[in-house]
């Protein structure tokens, strides 16, 4: 088939694209939440419901963006069309820094849920072996019709918030929940609270997955703000109403040693069906997550091959209609994730996340007041209230998840990021500068711009 004349097929509706990027931010909250209330105590639902108002303004900004620039690679465009190729290209890296991070952080997330279901005892191997399996199953799901992908994310979206749901009405109707559990409110203080604020950064990530199948969507341009915003509201009552039900059932201390928090409570309180659904709930949230990431890295990585920042190799699409070689290339990278996460897996991943994507969120931001100043001519079916203002408030929000963010960095995580954006980072990006000016004729810059 002549690629030339292929392109991305629009498959796309609201409600999809909706599943898509609530599914996608929504975490596997059983493996995460004896962590989460670590942090802070019953005031981690707080802290969900700050980190998601603090997304907000940031999801109004790329709602205008996506509407003025609808184009497959999102925030990439963006950024490229108001700072250049070479701040795209990092804008872009950071950002695949926190996709490849959360494909590796859900495959090991399901590794840890079949260890506490099945296999108490699994060795790091098994779980490696396990992990390398699944991403080769999502490398040829994903290699097949999008509608395929995106019918099951919204199947699997359903049964999870159905579950979700449940468990909280299931926690709140039973005799042991109490609210004195929730006092003190702080259980870290000011300090631990303020860092889980700036942690569940990560936890709203998915929303900005909209962007990158603007090309894909069938929904009209001019609404797409409203998947966008809706699904970070959607998630922060999801996620403060887990929690806060979860803090309830059991003290501070004694809920801290509760390994799968809510799928425990559950089995002592409701039986091992219960159990068992939750872990159902957890698998379809981890699963979600993984798909749509997974998509959204694969057309991230297309985009900056069309766009000639990336050699043209990475622009493929197969017989299906679908980024193929940009499919193989996700497929590697995970694989390198896998074999550095080590141990610390939970921790390192879920901060690395964070600052990926805070980084991009800046950046994203920035782009929009740029592009408000450049280019006030470009058609903007849509166009976020307050203008600029929203635009300067987005870049504070971002600038808080990256602080707070950066001060829980310890010597591993300086370690890890600093061979992701050095190490290998300024090779990648050195290698590409030299091709360009080799081979110009090869990397003719071609990145979508917006309409007058």
């Amino acid at each position: 088939m002549d690629e030339e004349k292929q392109a991305l097929r629009k498959v796309m509706g609201g409600m999809f694209l909706f599943a898509m990027a609530a599914g996608s931010i929504i975490g596997p909250w059983l493996v995460m939440m004896q962590w989460w209330i670590s942090l802070s105590g019953p005031s981690i639902a707080l802290a969900f419901v700050v980190t998601g108002l603090l997304c907000i303004p940031i999801g109004l900004v790329y709602g205008e963006l996506t509407s003025m620039l609808p184009h497959v690679g999102g925030p990439f465009v963006f950024i490229h069309n108001a700072f250049g190729k070479e701040a795209a290209f990092w804008g872009a890296w950071s950002l695949m820094l926190a996709y490849s991070t959360v494909i590796a952080f859900q495959l090991y997330a399901i590794g840890g849920l079949i260890s506490y279901l099945w296999w108490p005892e699994m060795p790091h191997s098994a779980l490696v072996i396990i992990c390398v399996a699944l991403c080769l199953v999502f490398y040829f799901m994903n290699s097949r019709a999008l509608s395929l992908s995106a019918t099951a994310q919204f199947i699997m979206f359903l049964v999870l918030v159905v579950i979700g749901v449940g468990t909280i009405i299931a926690f709140v109707s039973h005799s042991t929940f109490s609210t004195d559990n929730w006092t003190p409110f702080f259980q870290t203080g000011g300090s631990g609270f303020l860092t889980a604020t700036g942690l569940m950064v990560t936890m709203y990530f998915g929303f900005e997955l909209i962007p990158q199948f603007a090309e894909e969507s069938k929904y009209p341009v001019k609404k797409l703000w409203i998947p966008l915003v809706g699904s970070i509201i959607f998630c922060i009552i999801f996620y403060a109403g887990l929690c806060i039900v979860n803090s309830g059932m059991l003290p501070f201390d004694e809920l801290t040693k509760t390994e799968m928090t809510s799928a425990t409570l559950l089995k002592t309180h409701y039986g091992v069906g219960a159990q068992y659904a939750m872990a159902i709930a957890t698998l379809f949230a981890c699963l979600t997550c993984l798909n749509g990431f997974w998509l959204g890295s694969v057309r991230l990585m297309y985009g900056m091959g069309k766009s000639r920042i990336l050699p043209r190799w990475f622009d493929g699409l197969n017989q299906y209609d679908v980024p193929s070689k940009a499919n193989l290339a996700i497929l590697l990278i995970v694989f390198v994730f896998i074999a550095i996460s080590g141990t610390r897996w939970l921790e390192s991943l879920f901060t690395l996340m964070a600052i990926g994507v805070a980084i991009c969120y800046i950046v994203s931001c920035l782009s929009f007041i740029r592009l408000r100043n450049k280019h006030p001519e470009w058609q903007r079916p849509w166009t976020a209230p307050g203008g600029k203002a929203m635009g300067v408030i987005a870049v504070i929000c971002g600038a808080v998840m990256a602080f707070y963010t950066f001060k829980y960095f310890d010597l591993t995580l300086w370690v890890m990021f600093v061979i992701y954006f050095g190490g290998l980072g300024v090779p990648i990006w050195a290698y590409l500068r030299y091709e360009r000016k080799k081979y110009p004729d090869q990397y003719v810059i071609d990145v979508p711009t917006g309409t007058v």
